[in-house]
């Protein structure tokens, strides 16, 4: 496992990633920030085919959605990945404990945001039926709740990693797969 980056690190990306620009690190400090984001992707699964690298170039779509009953209670987390023609490359539904809802939607969001990443790709388009997260990472919305903010900036730090990376709202039938995997995950506790 990779050692986290340095403070001074995480301070120079914060800023820059709050002034919404390319944060100027060190080369020291960009490869100890890069081997932290690849420790926090999860592994791939054992056996797994789609789970092989893929070209950087390459565009996918990340649909993920969030769960939580009882708000906060039992939530769960689901994502899909698809390719430029519309085919599924990976899934996952994931239990997350306890948490609110939006609490959920984020950890979705995270866990697709680095399946994306372990997969090599280097753009990414993202659907999601929360308008508040959504409006939140285009910035149009301040993050007020304060256990959504950390969630908020480990969004943005895998976000930064990315080469190109678009987000929109999509209503929550366009967002059915990933909503199914999420309850499924909930269903099991």
């Amino acid at each position: 496992m990779s050692k986290r980056p340095s403070r001074d690190a995480l301070l120079i990306l914060a800023r820059a990633l709050r002034a919404d620009e390319k944060p100027k690190l060190p080369a020291g400090a960009r490869k100890t920030l890069a081997d932290w984001l690849d420790s926090v992707a999860p592994p791939a699964p054992a056996g797994d085919p789609d789970a092989a690298p893929r070209p950087s170039a390459g565009v996918v779509l990340l649909q993920s959605d969030g769960a939580s009953r009882g708000n906060p209670g039992p939530a769960a987390a689901g994502y899909v990945i698809y390719d430029a023609d519309g085919q599924e490359i990976y899934s996952e539904g994931v239990a997350l404990g306890t948490l609110t809802n939006n609490q959920a939607e984020y950890r979705a969001l995270l866990l697709g945001l680095a399946a994306v990443k372990r997969l090599g790709f280097g753009k990414v388009e993202i659907a999601l039926d929360s308008e508040l997260i959504v409006r939140q990472l285009e910035g149009r919305y301040k993050v007020k709740n304060a256990g959504l903010k950390p969630l908020f900036e480990e969004a943005r730090l895998l976000l930064h990693g990315f080469g190109d990376w678009k987000i929109r709202h999509v209503p929550r039938a366009e967002n059915k797969v990933a909503d199914g995997l999420a309850n499924e995950a909930l269903d099991s506790l």
